[in-house]
């Protein structure tokens, strides 16, 4: 889900054409000169614009051959953007509607991105106290299996089944995961490698014990924990810090998200007329918005 990752982009690029335009070397000696890496016309692409262009949220830096597609897309965009220019595009109002649109969410996202960044941290002190409260949590590997179904209905149905057949049978006819021929077992899971719903459940659970319907990203579970052992290595602080940052950055960035909304939309005093079309606040995806504009 990457919409307005692609939005961003474009406004990014848009913004270099417009301010690009009108300052292209007189010569290809002088652009060289001025880090011009290509130039269109009068509009000029710089090393330094193109860095700033590339995307940054990956651990590898760009390759050559990213940075020549990007260029080539560049070239493209601009060839097209001028043409367009020339036969007045961008006076049809369907166009500047659409410009309107894209602006409004791009700096939707940009204000968004800024603001939770200054307010998300996460002390030393959090990171130790959690692992404190939760180190039993690590001493165990849980044997975990599952039903996972596309909708609330057939997990109701699976609810149903599972009176009356066994948790493998029953996986093994509905469940949508691979694992469904296994009988829906997942094998031994630490705490870390669980997705966050799955561990809210199954860290409650006793062997045995099956769950009721748990929402996620991939669809509908009902979870069976099939056991428990002593972890096979000790877990320290320093094997998990990492894991644990990450956890709570998610949970402060939710939690941070919720707070600014609900307080903007008093605000600006949002009014819903059809309560049927108020949005279910357990679906709004911040990440989303949030990763786009890193």
């Amino acid at each position: 889900m990457r919409k307005l990752e692609a939005v961003a982009a474009l406004f990014v690029v848009l913004a270099f054409l417009s301010g690009c335009r009108g300052r292209g070397g007189s010569n290809e000696a002088k652009g060289r000169a001025e880090g011009v890496v290509v130039c269109v016309g009068s509009d000029t692409l710089r090393k330094n614009e193109l860095e700033d262009l590339l995307p940054h949220n990956t651990k590898l830096p760009p390759t050559l051959e990213e940075k020549r597609e990007f260029v080539t897309r560049w070239v493209d965009t601009d060839v097209l953007y001028n043409e367009a220019l020339k036969n007045g595009m961008q006076n049809d109002p369907r166009v500047k509607e659409r410009i309107k649109e894209l602006e409004k969410e791009f700096l939707a996202d940009h204000f968004l991105s800024l603001a939770l960044r200054e307010r998300i941290r996460v002390s030393e002190d959090e990171i130790e106290n959690y692992f404190k409260e939760h180190e039993r949590e690590y001493m165990y590997e849980y044997r975990v299996s599952h039903v996972l179904v596309n909708t609330l209905e057939e997990a109701e149905k699976v609810k149903k089944l599972l009176k009356k057949r066994s948790f493998a049978w029953v996986a093994n006819r509905y469940s949508i995961d691979p694992v469904a021929r296994r009988g829906g077992d997942l094998g031994y899971l630490t705490k870390g490698n669980m997705i966050p719903e799955f561990e809210k459940v199954v860290f409650k659970m006793k062997p045995g014990q099956i769950s009721d319907v748990v929402k996620s990203d991939f669809g509908y579970h009902i979870i069976k924990l099939v056991g428990m052992r002593k972890a096979l290595a000790k877990v320290t602080l320093e094997d998990v810090r990492g894991q644990i940052l990450n956890m709570l950055l998610v949970e402060k960035r939710k939690r941070t998200y919720e707070q600014l909304m609900d307080s903007l939309r008093t605000v600006y005093g949002v009014k819903y007329y059809d309560m049927s079309l108020m949005p279910d606040s357990s679906e709004i995806a911040p990440d989303a918005l949030i990763d786009s504009v890193r």
